[in-house]
């Protein structure tokens, strides 16, 4: 039976809002403050104690990679993303996410009765697409700032000039550029390169490098 959920409206959030709670975050669970790679595996589970529940074709069956439950006490994660090594900096992004969620949006899923993946959809088509896009792109924002500090990301680009400047070089467009140096640093980070491309635009740090 589909569930008829109340309509939840987002918060609308502004991008310095949600990078101080980021950042409060990392000052509260994060010691050295500025760790890289962030430990937000074991934050969550072991310092937040809310605990992973891998579900099996989760992400072919609702086109997720997890989500966090209306109790705020678990995430449920496609297994496949889970227990695969090789998807470690895909986990690691999910869990930020999540946790985004959990920070900024703790009232508004409280409000939610879903049970399984199925009800999810159901919550999820209740949203307009605008909706829907306050909502993620606010989790988005909070783990990239959480994952990528801004202050890090200075100095780690400052370490590559020599790689910058033989990109440069080499590259006449500026997205490739930025591309190229991103592969560089993901692994530092332990997260995708399209997480750092994200968040040398989003920062505005580019001229610095």
């Amino acid at each position: 039976m589909k569930i008829k959920y109340k309509l939840i409206q987002p918060p609308k959030l502004t991008w310095e809002y949600i990078r101080n709670k980021a950042e409060e975050f990392r000052n509260k669970y994060i010691e050295p403050i500025f760790q890289i790679p962030v430990p937000v595996i074991d934050i969550v589970e072991l310092k937040l104690r809310i605990h992973p529940i891998p579900l099996h074709g989760l992400r072919d069956r609702i086109d997720i990679d997890g989500f966090l439950t209306n109790d705020l006490k678990s995430i449920c994660i496609d297994s496949d993303i889970y227990f695969d090594n090789r998807q470690e900096k895909r986990l690691r992004f999910t869990f930020a996410h999540e946790l985004g969620h959990l920070i900024l949006h703790e009232k508004e899923i409280r409000q939610c009765k879903f049970r399984t993946p199925e009800d999810w959809i159901h919550f999820r088509d209740e949203f307009s697409e605008d909706d829907l896009n306050w909502f993620e792109s606010h989790a988005y924002e909070f783990a990239g700032r959480l994952l990528v500090p801004k202050e890090v990301l200075i100095t780690e680009l400052q370490k590559i000039t020599e790689e910058i400047n033989i990109y440069r070089s080499q590259l006449n467009d500026e997205d490739e550029l930025i591309e190229g140096i991103s592969r560089i640093l993901s692994s530092k980070f332990q997260v995708s390169h399209y997480v750092i491309q994200k968040r040398i635009r989003k920062e505005k740090i580019w001229e610095r490098a």
